[in-house]
């Protein structure tokens, strides 16, 4: 029986979507009775978040994890659109100093400065647009830091911290091969094409990568792994005429594929591959896959994405060890 007929990795698949929509509460609730952490929203370096309701206390300690190595940050919850009130409530008793972007005003803020329909339906297509968009907008900090909900940190980023502090070049964290490859067969990525899964546009954009440039005049680059879920760079990278450029000329070429998953994170990664973006080593950064699961404790950070969210349960397992140490 292969890999692709086992119902092995077809149970795995409806664990990992039960406890996406469901767990969180069960696996993550422990955060609640840790003690709040004091940011400072006056810091010249501010760490932004797309909220959903679904992963709210998976974010408590994501943040808490970064913020007990490093508190002097200023920290941005971008409500989805499914944030309560009561998880606002929570939100600010667990960091003070918090600043919450409520997302019906973001929008109205969005097209009042911004006023640009095109933009705006980009924007709205898909809440990972989110990440792009709105900390630019919203931060007064000097330079921005981009993380998603479903990492940890497990040790101090001394990178991270030290560049939050002092600044330079922007940067990303980037995933390896996702899959070990075959005799004769190329490691396998997650944005490869299958026999069942379209091209990815990431893989789009990459073959047209000469031509937008000539067309554009730009001289936009990519990295392979780039993942938008840590990244930082200075503010004013993200400039809304550039990317407005970007996405009209690729919507001529692709159409409503920009609109898409997937669309937020090509554009991330062109954006800061142009302005000369630095990858995060990845024995340190990590995007968690099977063939990196045994390394992944002793990694400084590490994002759990996709379809090995849950493999091997390394995930709450070693967010119950952060929670503990919150809890000291």
């Amino acid at each position: 029986m292969t890999f692709f007929t086992s119902p092995i990795p077809k149970m795995t698949k409806f664990i990992n979507r039960a406890l996406n929509k469901y767990g969180d509460a069960f696996l993550f609730g422990a955060v609640g009775r840790t003690p709040t952490i004091t940011t400072n929203p006056d810091a010249e370096t501010g760490i932004h978040t797309a909220v959903p309701h679904r992963y709210l206390n998976a974010y408590l300690t994501a943040i808490k994890s970064f913020l007990s190595y490093h508190a002097d940050i200023a920290v941005y919850v971008h409500d989805d659109g499914s944030l309560r009130e009561e998880d606002k409530v929570l939100i600010r008793k667990h960091l003070s100093g918090v600043r919450i972007i409520d997302r019906a005003t973001a929008d109205r803020t969005f097209a009042e400065k911004v006023s640009d329909e095109f933009l705006s339906k980009v924007r709205k297509s898909y809440t990972s647009y989110l990440k792009l968009f709105d900390p630019t907008l919203a931060s007064t900090n000097k330079r921005i830091i981009i993380v998603d909900t479903d990492v940890l940190f497990l040790n101090r980023p001394e990178t991270i911290i030290e560049w939050a502090q002092n600044g330079g070049s922007p940067w990303f964290h980037r995933s390896e091969p996702w899959r070990q490859a075959q005799p004769n067969q190329a490691p396998t990525s997650s944005t490869q094409p299958t026999a069942t899964q379209p091209k990815h546009i990431q893989q789009m954009v990459l073959e047209r990568l000469p031509d937008i440039n000539q067309t554009l005049g730009t001289k936009y680059a990519f990295e392979q792994g780039f993942n938008s879920g840590f990244v930082g760079y200075d503010h004013g990278t993200v400039n809304y005429s550039e990317l407005k450029e970007l996405l009209a000329h690729l919507y001529t070429m692709l159409g409503d594929r920009i609109f898409r998953w997937g669309s937020e994170q090509t554009m991330h990664g062109l954006l800061l591959g142009g302005k000369g973006a630095m990858p995060l080593p990845t024995d340190e950064y990590m995007v968690y896959t099977d063939l990196n699961s045994d390394r992944a404790a002793h990694a400084k950070f590490v994002h759990f994405i996709g379809e090995y969210r849950y493999h091997r349960m390394l995930y709450p397992r070693l967010a119950a060890q952060v929670i503990r140490r919150l809890g000291h």
